[in-house]
């Protein structure tokens, strides 16, 4: 009977080691998940936000532009303080879109 409890205690000990061991594995998986994130994810985000917002700053009138919508059009000119650009896309035909709303310049 000693033998029993002695094992059973013996398992007790070792299962609580095992788990303390698996909740410090979880504790360290979960920083160098979030790492991994930011690295795979959010910093390549930003870095083409930064490139489209540049790109935005840099349109002149005359160039051509494509919408997020898919329009193509030329730049006729910006207003309210750039925040809002008109494109000619055929004849006589132009259309006002917020600068935001472009999202690349075609060559």
């Amino acid at each position: 009977m000693l033998n029993l409890n002695f094992l059973t205690s013996q398992f007790l000990i070792l299962a609580q080691e095992e788990g303390a061991k698996s909740s410090l594995q979880s504790l360290i998986i979960i920083p160098i998940m979030l790492v991994a994130m930011y690295f795979l994810v959010i910093l390549p985000n930003k870095k083409e936000e930064k490139k489209r917002k540049e790109m935005i700053t840099n349109l002149q009138k005359g160039d051509t532009v494509v919408t997020s919508s898919g329009l193509h059009g030329k730049i006729v000119e910006f207003k309210d303080n750039n925040e809002t650009v008109v494109l000619n896309v055929a004849a006589n035909t132009n259309v006002t879109f917020d600068t935001s709303a472009i999202l690349k310049k075609k060559a």
